[in-house]
């Protein structure tokens, strides 16, 4: 067994974890609602759908809540892999709750104002009731980023570990 080489494949895969964790989660995590803006308007097309999606051998299903508004052009998905489950209650839930009101404001990034699928980070009715929290649209992110920092940690930590621990080692023989 090779360690400069397990190593050097862990500084690599820490580094990588690094940077997907900034790179795919941290611009969801770190929006402040002050940058956020609404877009308001009747709900159009609204449906849940179930996807089976594989990945390594592994199958599960993907949910996604997809709706439109008449006032823009973009498509609002929600989305969450339910793992087995053939049902998703808190989107269908959300569902119902957003075919009863017809109408809807969405929170999404100025940035993403002309994006065709911009991220949603909150949903209220006609009445102003938030039935999709600023909260409940950073969780996903929120753990990536714990994992992915926590991985490139573990990776250039046990870099570090080999590379320093050589080093050391080589000094006390002197």
């Amino acid at each position: 067994m090779d360690k400069a080489y397990y190593a050097e494949k862990g500084l690599f895969v820490g580094i990588t974890s690094i940077i997907c964790a900034f790179y795919f989660f941290a611009p969801t995590l770190f929006t402040f609602k002050s940058s956020l803006i609404e877009q308001n308007g009747e709900i159009e097309n609204i449906k849940t759908h179930y996807t089976r999606v594989e990945s390594r051998g592994s199958k599960s299903i993907k949910s996604e809540l997809k709706f439109t508004l008449n006032s823009t052009q973009s498509i609002y998905v929600l989305m969450k892999n339910i793992g087995q489950s053939r049902y998703n209650e808190r989107f269908e839930k959300l569902e119902k709750l957003l075919k009863k009101s017809e109408r809807a404001t969405v929170w999404i990034k100025e940035s993403q104002r002309e994006e065709y699928e911009p991220t949603v980070f909150q949903i209220a009715d006609k009445n102003g009731t938030i039935l999709y929290d600023f909260e409940e649209s950073k969780t996903h992110s929120k753990f990536g980023f714990r994992i992915s920092i926590g991985l490139g940690i573990f990776g250039i930590g046990l870099y570090l570990r080999h590379r320093f621990k050589k080093k050391a080692s080589s000094q006390h023989r002197i």
